[in-house]
Formats: structure tokens, sequence, C-alpha cells
């Protein structure tokens, strides 16, 4: 894909993320509103947060949640694959678009989760593939603890299904951030060391 069209799609994926941020951090600001409506009404912050999350999880069975999950993991899935076939400074651009989308950002670790029970579903190579774009474009910028599960879950699942992970694991990690985050390891570094992790090798002994 030439640089200019590159951009355009980019541009194009971009703007309807946007969208999609608008209404999710409408909805989060809404919910909050809420939980800090029943700790006022001497709710504990445990419970509160316990009723807003069941209402939360009611409105999206419901079909009235602002945000359209399907819409949004094709959404995820055309920009992942956009991405796992870019030239370094778009896949740079990638990762950038979510710098202002926290909403956004914090539910890669949910698509991830999606890919995995695809691949589970489907045994196929490409939702691992799609998984492991997601982690990083991510790149580290959510709890890297969510993270260590979710690709623990993608790597079991793809090796149960016959795949080899970790080859596709150090595929993907050659097109992700090299650079370092807070001292601690790049985005590069944690999907080409994962199959050695302790994390993963205690999942490999249970």
């Amino acid at each position: 894909m030439k640089r200019e069209d590159a951009d355009q799609r980019i541009a194009a994926l971009d703007a309807r993320l946007a969208k999609v941020e608008l209404a999710y951090f409408k909805w989060n600001q809404d919910l909050e509103m809420q939980r800090k409506q029943l700790l006022e009404g001497d709710m504990d912050w445990w419970k509160a947060s316990e009723v807003v999350h069941q209402r939360r999880v009611r409105t999206v069975q419901e079909g009235k949640s602002p945000v359209d999950f399907n819409d949004l993991k094709s959404l995820l899935t055309e920009i992942c694959s956009v991405y796992l076939r870019a030239r370094e400074e778009a896949r740079e651009a990638i990762r950038a678009m979510f710098d202002d989308k926290p909403s956004l950002l914090a539910y890669l670790h949910s698509y991830i989760a999606h890919t995995t029970q695809r691949l589970a579903e489907t045994k196929d190579q490409d939702w691992l593939r799609l998984g492991l774009a997601a982690a990083s474009i991510c790149d580290r910028r959510v709890d890297w603890r969510d993270l260590m599960i979710c690709l623990g879950d993608l790597y079991m699942t793809a090796k149960e299904t016959g795949l080899r992970p970790g080859y596709q694991f150090s595929a993907v990690a050659r097109i992700s951030n090299p650079s370092r985050k807070y001292k601690e390891s790049s985005t590069r570094e944690l999907l080409v060391n994962f199959r050695k992790s302790a994390y993963l090798r205690s999942l490999q002994h249970e």
C-alpha cells in the first residue's frame, strides 16, 4: 500500500475510533455518576461498584449499550489486520491512534480475549496473529498483569489447537515497539520472550 493511501486509511480508521471513544467515554461517565449517587446514599464502595457493574452487564446483554461491541470488534479486527501488514511508520501511527482514547485502549485486552475465543472455535491462525497485533498496539500502556493473563490464554489456546504460538509471538514481536517503558521490558521483548516467561511456565505446569 502506498504511503498516501495508508495515511488516508489510518485517518479514516482513527475517525471511526474517535466516535466510538466518545460514546464509550460518556457511558463511563454516566456509570461513574450512578456509582457516586449510590455512595451518597450510604451504600459501601464495593456494593456500589458491583451494582453499577451489573447494570453495565445487563445493558450490554439487552442490546441497549451506547457502544455496539460487535461493530467495535469488527473495527479492531480491521485495524489489527492493517497493522500486521503496515510499514513501520504506519504501525507507529496506529499505536498513536489510541493515545487519546483511554476507553478503547483498555478495551484492547478484551479484544485479545475475543480473539482467543475465536481461535478456540475456528482453529484459524489468523485469530492468533490478530490477538498479538492488539497486544502490540496496546504497547504495555494498560496493566501488564492483565496483559500477561490475556497472552497466556492466547498462547495456551493456540498450543491446544496444534499451532506454533512461539513462532507467531516472535513474528509479531519483530514489528512491535522496541522502546522500553518505565525501565521495564519493551513490547518487543515481552512478546519474543513470552514463551520462556515464568508466568507461562506456571500455566503449563497446572
